[in-house]
């Protein structure tokens, strides 16, 4: 079986803007979804509905890599340090 170490508080909350980074990532995907699927149903017919569903859909895609960037960074700015020599 394996060992398993002494857990701290950093860990905890390492994990947990982790995994609440991916849960709002993960939120915003199925709107960001259908907003592409609208543009392509209506970009041929209507110019400035389908200009509204594509800067929708952008703004969703942009906020989905920024909240995923920062959940990530810090994830590996909180992890634990080697020991030095």
């Amino acid at each position: 079986m394996a060992e398993i170490g002494p857990t701290s508080v950093r860990d905890a909350v390492r994990w947990g803007l982790l995994l609440a980074s991916v849960a709002v990532a993960g939120f915003r995907l199925p709107r960001a979804y259908r907003d592409l699927l609208a543009w392509r149903d209506v970009r041929l017919t209507d110019s400035s509905a389908a200009d509204l569903y594509w800067t929708n859909f952008e703004v969703s895609i942009i906020g989905i890599a920024i909240i995923l960037l920062i959940g990530v960074g810090v994830f590996f700015l909180l992890r634990r340090r080697a020991a030095k020599p």
